[in-house]
C-alpha cells in the first residue's frame, strides 16, 4: 500500500513538472466563432438586450453598441460581433483576440450567446492572432478620438472595464486605454490585424499628445496615498530584501508597511502640505498673457444622462506669463486649494487671455468619487 502510494504521488509530481516545464503553452489566436440563427435582426437583439440585463445591468446600446452596420461590439467581453441577413435568419460571426489563459473562458461567453440569440451550436476557428503596440501617452480619450477622426471607422465606445475604448469593424482595430497614473498618463494598447498596421495606429496616437487640452486632474493627498499603497505592496513582495530591515518589511502585512511609511516625519510633513489641494494638468499650444482656470460643481448631475440642474462656483486660479511649451507637447501644473472636496460632478474649464482678448482652449466634466477623478 505504501509503495502504491508513493508511486501515486510521484505520478502527481512528474504531471505538475510536465506540466510547467514542457509543452509550451497554445498560442494567441484570434478565436473566430459562425453560427446561424432563425431570429431576425432585431428578434435577436431584444433577446441579447435581455440576457446582458440580466447578466450584467446593461442596456444593449451599453453592453453592444453598433460600430457599423451590421457590425457590434460587446464591450463586457471585449469582442465584435457581425450580423448578416441569411436564410430568413442572421448569420452571426464573433471575433475575439485570446491567448491560453482565456480561449476556453471565450468559448463559454459565445455559446451563451448563442443559446440566447437562438442560434445553433457555434462552429470555431482559430486564425492567426492580431498584433498590439503598447505605449504611454498623456492624454484623454478625447484626444485619443481627435487623432483617429481622419480614420471615420473608429467609434468611441463608453466603458466600465477601460478608461478609453475605441473601436474599428473595418479594418478589424482596437485602442485600449487603461490609467496609468493619477497624473493623467494613460496606457495604450493599439491592437491591429497586423503589426505593421498597429504600429501606425501607435504612431498616430502619439499625436494627441500636442492637442492643448486638460490632461487631468488630481487631488495631491490622494496621489500621495496611491504611491504610499504601491510601495507598500511593493515593498512586501520584494524577494531580493538583503538588509535586516528589508528582510523584516517583507514578512508582513502590507497594511502594517503602510501605517510604517504614513508614521514618517517626512512622510507626515507632505501629507499635510497636500491637504486640501487639487492640481490639474493641462497644456497649451502657444503663449498667453494670463491663461484662467475655472473649477464649478454640477449640481443634480446625473450619470445616466449627462445633465445637471446648474453650475455652482468651486474656484479659480489665474497663472501668468504661460509660455508655449518647450518641448512641444509638454504639460503645465495648476494648483487650487479647495478643501474638502465634496464626490459629485465637476466642470474644469481653461481660457488664455492674448492681446486683451480671451481664448477657450478646453473644458472638461469629471466625476470625483472622494478620490479620484473619472473624465465624463
Amino acid at each position: 500500500m505504501r509503495s502504491l502510494r508513493m508511486a501515486l504521488v510521484t505520478a502527481a509530481v512528474c504531471l505538475q513538472v510536465a506540466a510547467q516545464y514542457g509543452a509550451p503553452p497554445p498560442p494567441d489566436v484570434l478565436l473566430v466563432a459562425r453560427f446561424h440563427t432563425p431570429l431576425s435582426y432585431d428578434a435577436a437583439l431584444a433577446k441579447l438586450d435581455a440576457y446582458y440585463q440580466e447578466q450584467v445591468g446593461r442596456k444593449l446600446a451599453s453592453a453592444l453598441p453598433k460600430i457599423a452596420e451590421g457590425a457590434h461590439y460587446d464591450t463586457w467581453h471585449d469582442m465584435w460581433v457581425f450580423f448578416a441577413s441569411a436564410d430568413g435568419g442572421l448569420n452571426v460571426t464573433m471575433k475575439r483576440p485570446t491567448d491560453a489563459a482565456t480561449a476556453r473562458i471565450a468559448k463559454g461567453w459565445i455559446l451563451q450567446i448563442a443559446g440566447r440569440s437562438g442560434g445553433e451550436s457555434p462552429v470555431f476557428e482559430e486564425l492567426p492572432p492580431m498584433r498590439s503596440v503598447e505605449s504611454n501617452v498623456s492624454a484623454s480619450r478625447r484626444e485619443v478620438a481627435r487623432v483617429l477622426e481622419a480614420q471615420p471607422s473608429f467609434r468611441m465606445l463608453e466603458t466600465r472595464e477601460h478608461a478609453g475604448l475605441l473601436v474599428s469593424a473595418a479594418p478589424l482595430a482596437r485602442v485600449l486605454m487603461e490609467r496609468a497614473s493619477v497624473r493623467g498618463v494613460h496606457h495604450v494598447i493599439a491592437t491591429a490585424e497586423t503589426l505593421p498596421a498597429a504600429r501606425q495606429l501607435s504612431t498616430r496616437l502619439n499625436a494627441a499628445i500636442t492637442i492643448p487640452c486638460i490632461c487631468a486632474a488630481y487631488s495631491e493627498t490622494a496621489e500621495i496615498d496611491a504611491v504610499v499603497r504601491r510601495d507598500a505592496v511593493e515593498k512586501s513582495e520584494d524577494v531580493n530584501a538583503t538588509t535586516i530591515q528589508k528582510i523584516y518589511m517583507t514578512h508582513m502585512d502590507p497594511q502594517a508597511i503602510e501605517d510604517k511609511l504614513r508614521s514618517d516625519p517626512e512622510m507626515r510633513r507632505r501629507l499635510a502640505a497636500a491637504d486640501g489641494w487639487f492640481a490639474i494638468k493641462y497644456r497649451v499650444d502657444k503663449a498667453y498673457a494670463k491663461v484662467n482656470i475655472r473649477w464649478t460643481g454640477l449640481a443634480g448631475y446625473s450619470r445616466e444622462t449627462g445633465k445637471f440642474e446648474n453650475e455652482q462656483p468651486v474656484g479659480a486660479l489665474a497663472v501668468a506669463n504661460v509660455k508655449a511649451p518647450v518641448p512641444a507637447g509638454a504639460e503645465s501644473t495648476g494648483r487650487l486649494k479647495l478643501g474638502t472636496l465634496k464626490p459629485g460632478a465637476y466642470r474644469i474649464a481653461i481660457e488664455g487671455e492674448m492681446a486683451g482678448s480671451a481664448v477657450a482652449i478646453d473644458h472638461r466634466d469629471y466625476w470625483f468619487d472622494g478620490k479620484t477623478f473619472e473624465e465624463l
